[in-house]
C-alpha cells in the first residue's frame, strides 16, 4: 500500500482562516503578530499573504487561553477537513464527508482504526451495513483509494466533536465551506430551524407520553426535520417521512436522520414531491415552500403547499410552513385572485398563528424576507374565526425571542390553556373577518382591536398619562429644590504671566497603568444568545457607553456567565468604562456587577490613588480633547486607548472638579429625568390618538380657558 494513501496533504491558513478559527475580526490577527513575539511565523505564501501551520496556530490559541481545548480541537478537525477538499478527486467531497459520519455512528467503530486500507474498510463496513444501497454504499464506493487521509480526518472530527450526530452538524452548518452551493441555497438559519421544531407541538405530543409522526414534503437536507427530531431528544425519536426530489439529496436526508438516532424502520424517505398517504396521518408537518426570485413568485403555488398542509391535519396536530412574506403576509390588491385565495384559507379555521419574520434567516439568501403559517384544525374549538398575528421584523431572533414567540402562540388556544389568562410578549388576537373584510396585510399594526381590548389599552394609556402629568407637576414643583447651585466660581482665569507655570502634566493611560495609578482590564466577549431582557448582570457594551442603549436592556444570567466564563471578571461601583469602536466614549458604572463587553475596557482607580483621580474626574478627561475619533476610510481610531493622553491635575484641583462634575451630572439626571417623561406622555397621547384609544377633549369641556 502506498503511504500516499495515508499521507495528509500540506494545508495552510490565512490570517482570514485564523480570525475565523478563533472567533475574532481580521484585524485582532494582525494585532497578535505585531504584539506578541512567540505568534507562529509564517510556514511559506509572501510577505503580503502570509500562510501559516494550522497546528502551530491551534497550539498558541490554546497555549495563551483565547480558546478552549474542545474547541481548538473541533475547529483545527473541521479545518482541515474543509480545507483539503480542494484536494479531493472524488465526484462529491460532501456526500463523501456525510457516508463516513453515517457507517461510522453505525458501525459503532472509527473505520480508519483497523490495520490496511481505511478506504478499502470503509467499503468494506458500507456493503455490510447498507447491502440494498439506499443510504452510504455508492458514495462509499465513490471515495478514490488514494483519499485515506479522508477517513481519518471525517474520525478525527468525530473524536473532537464527541459524538458523531454533533460532527454531522458541524458538517452541515459548514456545508458552504465544502463548496456545496445547492445545499446552502436551501439551508436555514439554526435559530429559525429551533423556532419551527418549537412551534410544530412536537414536544408538547412527546410529553403527553404520545410517539411523534413528523412529515416534511419538501425536506431538503432536512434541517427542518433535524431540528425536530433535536427538540424530541434521544429517548423520544420520530417517525418521519418526507419528499425529496433530488435523489442525491434524499440520500443525505436518510444519512443525517440515521445519525440522529431514528431507526431505519421508522424512516420513509421518498424521492419525489408527494408524501407517502400510508400507514398514518402525521402528528406534526414542517416545511419550507421552495425559494422562487420575487419577479416569478406565483402566489398559488405558495397556497397550494399550504392548503397541501392543512388538509393533512385533524384536530391536535400542527403544521409549520416557512414561505415568502410577500406572499404569506403582505399586500395584495383588493378582491384580486391572490387575496380571494389567502382569504379562503384564513376562514377554514385551519390558521393558528401567523409570524413576520426577521430578515436574514436564510443565509444564502439575506435579503429574502420570510414568513411562518402555523396550522391546525380548529373548527371545533370555541376561539374559531381568529387567528395569532406577530410580526418580529424588527427583532434578532435570539433565544429570549425564540422562547417568548413559542409560549405566545403554545398558551394562544392549544388544549390546556385559556388565551385570556396568558400576557403575550408579541402576538395580538384578530378577528378573521376584520382582516379579509375589507382585505388588509396580514399584519399587526393594520388590524382594528376589539371592544375589550381597547377599552383596556384606552385605560392603561389614561393611567400612564395621569402619572406622568403628576410627575411633570413634582418636577416643577420642586425644580428651583432639586435645581441645585452649580458651583462655577470654582473656575477662575489663569493670569497670562503665569500660564507656562499653570501648564499640565499629562501622562498616557498605558504610562498610568505601568505606575500603577491605573488599572486597565479588558472587556468579555458575550454570545449574543447569552443575552436576553432579564437576568443578574446587566451588560455594558459599546452601545451602552455611547448612550445609543439605556444600561439595563440587556442581561446575562449569573450562572451561565460563571459557567461560559469562569475566568472573566464584572465591573466594580466607580469603574470607567471606555470604548474607541465605533468612536470614543466612556462612561462611570455606579453599580458595579456589571459585564464590560469586548470591545469596552475597563479602567480602576487604586484606593491609593484616590487622590490623584476620581471615577467622574477621569472620564471627563479622558476624550476631553476632543481627538481619536476614526478618521474618514481607516479601519481603527488613530490613537488607542493606552496612548490616550490624560491631564495629570494636583489632588485638591482634582477634588473641586469633582465636586462641580456632580453638580453637573445632578442637573444633568434632572433633566434627562424630565425630557423621559415628557417623551413617554408624548409617545401615549399620539398613540392612543392614532389607534382611537384617546380623543382630545374641547378646553370648553375641559374646563379651561384659553
Amino acid at each position: 500500500m502506498p503511504s500516499s494513501v495515508l499521507e495528509v496533504p500540506t494545508l495552510l491558513m490565512t490570517m482570514t482562516d485564523i480570525a475565523e478559527f478563533a472567533g475574532v475580526q481580521r484585524p485582532v490577527v494582525t494585532t497578535w503578530r505585531r504584539r506578541y513575539p512567540d505568534f507562529p511565523a509564517p510556514a511559506g505564501g509572501a510577505e503580503s499573504q502570509p500562510l501559516f501551520d494550522p497546528h502551530e496556530v491551534a497550539a498558541w490559541l490554546l497555549a495563551t487561553g483565547r480558546i478552549g481545548r474542545d474547541r481548538a480541537d473541533q475547529e483545527l478537525s473541521l479545518f482541515m477537513l474543509t480545507g483539503l477538499t480542494a484536494r479531493y478527486d472524488g465526484p462529491d467531497v460532501l456526500a463523501a464527508v456525510t457516508a463516513l459520519l453515517c457507517i461510522h455512528f453505525l458501525d459503532g467503530e472509527p473505520v480508519s482504526d483497523g490495520a490496511g486500507d481505511p478506504v478499502t474498510a470503509a467499503r468494506a463496513v458500507a456493503r455490510r451495513i447498507d447491502p440494498n444501497d439506499r443510504v452510504v454504499l455508492t458514495e462509499i464506493r465513490a471515495i478514490p483509494l488514494t483519499a485515506g487521509w479522508l477517513v481519518r480526518q471525517v474520525d478525527a472530527l468525530v473524536e473532537a466533536s464527541w459524538t458523531c450526530q454533533a460532527a454531522f452538524e458541524r458538517v452541515m452548518t459548514a456545508r458552504n465551506r465544502f463548496g456545496a452551493g445547492p445545499l446552502s441555497a436551501v439551508a436555514v438559519a439554526p435559530g429559525l430551524a429551533r423556532l419551527i421544531a418549537e412551534l410544530s407541538g412536537a414536544a408538547e405530543r412527546a410529553r403527553r407520553g404520545f410517539s411523534v409522526r413528523v412529515a416534511d414534503p419538501a425536506a431538503g437536507p432536512g434541517d427542518l426535520l433535524a431540528a425536530v427530531a433535536d427538540v424530541l431528544g434521544p429517548d423520544q425519536p420520530p417517525v418521519i417521512a418526507a419528499a425529496e426530489a433530488d435523489p442525491a439529496l434524499a440520500r443525505l436526508l436518510r444519512r443525517r436522520l440515521l445519525v440522529h438516532g431514528i431507526a431505519e424502520r421508522d424512516l420513509d424517505i421518498r424521492t419525489g414531491t408527494k408524501l407517502p398517504d400510508e400507514p398514518a396521518v402525521p402528528d406534526v408537518i414542517v416545511t419550507q415552500v421552495p425559494y422562487q426570485p420575487g419577479e416569478a413568485r406565483d402566489a398559488e403555488a405558495v397556497f397550494n403547499v399550504v392548503d397541501d398542509v392543512a388538509v393533512r391535519l385533524s384536530a391536535g396536530r400542527f403544521g409549520v410552513v416557512l414561505g415568502p412574506a410577500s406572499v404569506l403576509v403582505g399586500d395584495f390588491p383588493p378582491y384580486s385572485t391572490e387575496e380571494r385565495a389567502r382569504a379562503d384559507l384564513l376562514a377554514g379555521d385551519m390558521v393558528e398563528a401567523i409570524i413576520r419574520l426577521p430578515g436574514g434567516l436564510i443565509p444564502f439568501r439575506p435579503g429574502y424576507e420570510t414568513a411562518l403559517w402555523v396550522l391546525t384544525q380548529a373548527r371545533a374549538s370555541r376561539w374559531r374565526g381568529r387567528v395569532l398575528l406577530t410580526d418580529i421584523s424588527d427583532r434578532e431572533l435570539t433565544h429570549q425571542v425564540i422562547s417568548d414567540l413559542v409560549e405566545d402562540v403554545t398558551t394562544w388556544r392549544r388544549d390546556g390553556y385559556v388565551p385570556g389568562a396568558h400576557t403575550r410578549v408579541f402576538g395580538q388576537q384578530v378577528r378573521i373577518r376584520d382582516l379579509v373584510d375589507p382585505p388588509r396585510p396580514l399584519t399587526i399594526g393594520s388590524r382594528p382591536t376589539s371592544p375589550r381590548e381597547r377599552a383596556e389599552g384606552a385605560a392603561r394609556r389614561v393611567t400612564l398619562i395621569t402619572q406622568r402629568g403628576a410627575d411633570l407637576d413634582r418636577i416643577g414643583a420642586t425644580a428651583t429644590a432639586d435645581r441645585r447651585h452649580v458651583p462655577t466660581e470654582l473656575l477662575a482665569a489663569v493670569e497670562p504671566l503665569a500660564a507656562d507655570e499653570s501648564r499640565r502634566r499629562t501622562e498616557t493611560v498605558g504610562a498610568l497603568v505601568k505606575a500603577k495609578q491605573l488599572t486597565l482590564h479588558q472587556g468579555s466577549r458575550i454570545k449574543p444568545e447569552y443575552i436576553t431582557p432579564t437576568g443578574h448582570h446587566m451588560v455594558l457594551g459599546s452601545d451602552e457607553v455611547l448612550g445609543t442603549r439605556r444600561p439595563g436592556e440587556r442581561n446575562v444570567d449569573r450562572a451561565l456567565f460563571a459557567r461560559a466564563h469562569p475566568s472573566a471578571r464584572l465591573t466594580e461601583p466607580g469603574d470607567v468604562l471606555a470604548t474607541t469602536v465605533p468612536r470614543p466614549g466612556v462612561m462611570v458604572d455606579t453599580r458595579g456587577y456589571a459585564i464590560a463587553e469586548f470591545p469596552v475596557r475597563i479602567l480602576r482607580i487604586p484606593a491609593a490613588e484616590a487622590e490623584q483621580f476620581t471615577p467622574r474626574v477621569l472620564a471627563a478627561l479622558l476624550f476631553a480633547d476632543g481627538t481619536g475619533t476614526r478618521a474618514a476610510g481607516a479601519v481603527r481610531p488613530g490613537r488607542s486607548l493606552e496612548h490616550r493622553r490624560v491631564t495629570v491635575l494636583p489632588p485638591d484641583q482634582v477634588r473641586h472638579l469633582d465636586r462641580l462634575l456632580g453638580e453637573i451630572d445632578a442637573r444633568r439626571d434632572l433633566a434627562r429625568r424630565e425630557l423621559d417623561v415628557l417623551g413617554e406622555l408624548q409617545d401615549a397621547a399620539i398613540g392612543g390618538l392614532i389607534n382611537g384609544t384617546l380623543t382630545v377633549i374641547p378646553d370648553e369641556l375641559n374646563g379651561q380657558d384659553q
